[in-house]
């Protein structure tokens, strides 16, 4: 008999135990290969089966050696190597199952499962544009492949091209319309759409599907926290993390959420950011740094950002990068991101360094910015989408800040220091509650710069119109029930005022928000509630806007920067949260802090008051974009200057052995800490 063919008996064998594997019954099907095995340890289908048994039993390395064995004895068999392929993906070992891929597929081109498979692998490497091209051959050749088609929708969504991600994510559903995994991910794609009713539909639906779907939970609380549902949101979270605690997104989405809600403390909110340290981040190992201690060299600073493109992060970036003393500093930027777009270009040409790093694992990452020598990484993002915290807690720099990106705590104690300013985070406020020791600058914690073509200021509309128009430009998740409770008052307050709200994902459902006024008695010939407009739109329409009303308990940063910029004074809410005072940071440095209420009283006073002054109100206008110019909230150099006077402190510090990881630091933020809510 020729080798690695079985014998008559051992067919039948072998034959009955891919029945009992395809039914489900493992134990009697590992038996039956087990009797095939011993009477001829090279049988290769055998090998194939057992080792397919056991992978499922979540034996990965001994279904490798199997499988391997398998191969080895029948290397023609694209089979064969597609299974181990599977096996090293269950492993995470990504780049060796694309190698068992493409050699599969270079046996059978037109293998759609090996094409499918190789996609997942690419995706994991971070390779999307040949993981799409995978999928996209695996339908080619199988039209039907409902699973190919859901993975081609998930990479389309994260290269940016929806409208395809969604018709991918489509044709899956109609091809297998009980695919909750194919309903949850479409509701991620029609989130970026900014269609968050849809997106809510379809996360309920991979959830009346499956129940135990943690992976939706999170994502239906996503799309609750785009509509401002916040409490919502939260419950959805919560439900994630108890069917799976290990569902970090889920963590941090909590985490973030809030400082949304209305009440929460700041010590509430700092417990749930240092569980998601604990969790997620533990400090790794320590590893020496072998950066030269001398504190007055040329430093290496390291942005990391996911945001270097156009984005709110952009406006406040740019200027410093534009005015960084490059004899003094050595500026490398760490890009976490697949798109790229005008705004790269330009922030890519004020970088020393510019690094593409959104493949990079957090191990890669991590020994790069080793190999690079940074002496002072830079965290842009925070709690913000695709940040790189994981990274951050391997400390692959002796100096680590957060900045920018988002206003509190990253609760890591890796994290050395946070950047921040006076009016956002006054002395003794919030020291406690943040891991990071806080350095304040001087005058502002925001650089700004305005954008392109800006439009012309434009008059404001009551002098036309003889009504007043107060305006909410922000995202639905910071406007609270609270808020839009005080502004009903306000427009009670003040005859015929009407109120102008656009938001990400509002236009969908401008009936049901403006139904939350109408219950106050607000009429609906008061209120205009738009979706998201073109960016060139978006700050033409502050010309519609007499006065602009800041969000709370999280205030606005780019919109309020971009409302002041278009004329329109900001009346904000200063609260006892970190994200609470950006209104307040922002219009103390352009020397207006009188528009920040301590109360919400005091809040309701400044806006009708402002609206019963149109002298001022015009005045205001008038000045707002020459007050902004003059002020160090653009004057970039001053900003940099300050910034870099702060980077040479902190590196000073650990020049002389006085880093904020001191053991004496370690025991002084672990007294009196809140406790962790799980």
């Amino acid at each position: 008999m020729e080798p690695g063919k079985p014998s008559p008996d051992g067919r039948r064998a072998w034959q009955l135990a891919l029945e009992h594997y395809q039914a489900g019954r493992l134990d009697e099907a590992e038996r039956l290969c087990g009797l095939v095995l011993e009477a001829d340890p090279g049988e290769a289908e055998a090998l194939h089966l057992l080792g397919a048994i056991v992978h499922q039993r979540g034996d990965y390395d001994r279904a490798i050696a199997l499988i391997e064995k398998a191969a080895r004895i029948e290397p023609s068999r694209a089979d064969f190597l597609n299974t181990l392929g599977v096996a090293y993906l269950a492993m995470g070992h990504f780049a060796d199952a694309e190698d068992c891929f493409r050699g599969a597929l270079s046996l059978n081109p037109d293998f759609a499962s090996a094409h499918n498979n190789l996609g997942i692998a690419l995706r994991e490497l971070k390779r999307p544009q040949e993981a799409e091209h995978s999928f996209h051959e695996a339908v080619r050749i199988q039209p039907e492949f409902a699973e190919a088609h859901n993975n081609r929708g998930n990479v389309l969504g994260e290269l940016g091209r929806l409208d395809k991600a969604e018709r991918s994510l489509r044709q899956a559903i109609r091809l297998r319309p009980d695919y909750a995994e194919a309903h949850g991910n479409l509701g991620i794609v029609l989130r970026g759409l900014r269609r968050l009713s849809e997106a809510e539909r379809s996360a309920s639906r991979a959830l009346a599907l499956k129940p135990d779907y943690a992976e939706a939970h999170n994502d239906l609380g996503v799309a609750l926290f785009g509509l401002g549902r916040v409490h919502e949101a939260e419950r959805s979270y919560r439900e994630a993390l108890s069917l799976n605690p290990a569902l970090a997104v889920a963590q941090g989405n909590l985490a973030y959420l809030l400082n949304c809600v209305s009440g929460r403390s700041a010590a509430e909110i700092y417990a749930e950011h240092r569980e998601f340290a604990r969790r997620f981040c533990p400090p790794a190992e320590s590893r020496p740094h072998r950066n030269l201690r001398d504190p007055e060299r040329r430093l290496r600073v390291g942005y990391v950002s996911a945001d270097l493109r156009h984005h709110s992060v952009a406006f406040f970036i740019e200027p410093v990068l534009a005015s960084h003393d490059h004899e003094g500093f050595e500026i490398f930027c760490y890009s976490n991101s697949p798109h790229s777009d005008a705004v790269t270009a330009r922030l890519k040409s004020l970088a020393d360094h510019w690094r593409e790093v959104f493949a990079l694992s957090d191990e890669a990452l991590s020994n790069l910015l080793r190999d690079d020598g940074i002496d002072i990484l830079v965290d842009l993002s925070g709690f913000s989408e695709s940040n790189r915290l994981k990274v951050f807690a391997r400390k692959p720099a002796p100096v680590q800040a957060t900045w920018l990106g988002y206003l509190n705590t990253t609760g890591l104690d890796t994290m050395d220091y946070r950047i921040t300013d006076q009016n956002a985070s006054p002395e003794g406020l919030f020291d406690a509650c943040h891991s990071e020791r806080l350095v304040r600058l001087p005058d502002s914690q925001w650089c700004y710069r305005p954008p392109d073509e800006s439009p012309e200021v434009a008059p404001p509309p009551s002098a036309k119109t003889g009504q007043i128009t107060f305006a909410v430009f922000s995202n639905p998740a910071k406007i609270c029930a609270e808020a839009m409770e005080l502004w009903s008052r306000l427009l009670l307050r003040v005859a015929g005022a009407r109120l102008l709200v656009i938001a990400n994902g509002l236009g969908s459902i401008p009936e049901d928000f403006a139904a939350r006024f109408v219950q106050s008695g607000i009429g609906k010939d008061r209120l205009r509630v738009l979706g998201s407009r073109p960016f060139r739109e978006y700050l033409a329409m502050h010309g519609q806007a007499d006065l602009m009303l800041d969000t709370f308990p999280f205030t606005g940063g780019t919109t309020t920067c971009h409302a002041l910029w278009m004329g329109v004074p900001v009346v904000s809410l200063a609260g006892d949260t970190a994200t609470s005072r950006g209104g307040a940071s922002l219009l103390g440095a352009i020397g207006l802090g009188e528009l920040v209420a301590q109360t919400p009283d005091q809040y309701l006073e400044l806006a009708s008051s402002l609206a019963g002054d149109p002298a001022r109100l015009a005045a205001l206008r008038a000045g707002l974009r020459g007050r902004m110019l003059a002020s160090p909230l653009m004057d970039a150099q001053r900003f940099t200057r300050n910034l870099e006077s702060a980077y040479r402190s902190m590196w000073r510090s650990w020049c002389a052995g006085q880093g904020n990881r001191s053991l004496f630091g370690r025991i002084r933020r672990w007294i009196g800490r809140p406790p962790s809510r799980s």
